[in-house]
């Protein structure tokens, strides 16, 4: 088996990143700056809010830390969000023998089988990025959710008198 665990900076430096996820939305962040821009030239009680929302955006894009989820490449995928900051994941297309993504309400999360049997769980916010890849170098490898059965409730099963 080619997947492994490495450090980081034994990675293949002829590596062609076709993509990547990062940890924080610029994009949103960036649209949520131009909407607080808007707020505060309205120059009503609203702009207040808009100060607020400034500040908040400002301090997420400028301050907080941005970091590499994942990278996606031709050959294969690499996972950076492991306890060792200095440490990645390699994991080959062609030895993902499933691999699905589950909603959850408070975090999303990209399951992987591999072919060894060794799964791996990663923690997600951006499906449009990551799926259309998998749907290309994984193809048909996706495992579907079973259709929740639905229960009758017992109130409707009564008979009335």
């Amino acid at each position: 088996m080619k997947s492994k665990v490495l450090k980081i900076r034994n990675l293949p430096e002829e590596m062609q990143v076709l993509n990547e996820v990062k940890v924080k939305p610029i994009g949103s962040l960036l649209v949520l700056m131009l909407v607080s821009g808007v707020f505060i030239i309205s120059g009503s009680t609203i702009a207040i809010m808009g100060v607020v929302l400034l500040a908040i955006s400002s301090y997420a894009l400028l301050v907080m830390p941005d970091r590499i989820l994942m990278q996606f490449t031709d050959e294969y995928l690499v996972l950076y969000n492991r306890k060792n900051r200095d440490e990645c994941m390699l994991i080959y297309w062609d030895e993902i023998l499933l691999w699905q993504y589950q909603k959850h309400n408070n975090e999303d999360q990209l399951w992987l089988q591999l072919t060894d049997g060794q799964t791996e769980t990663i923690e997600c916010f951006n499906r449009n990025k990551i799926v259309p890849y998998f749907k290309i170098y994984a193809k048909g490898k996706e495992r579907q959710l079973k259709p929740a059965r639905r229960r009758r409730s017992t109130a409707s099963s009564r008979q009335k008198i």
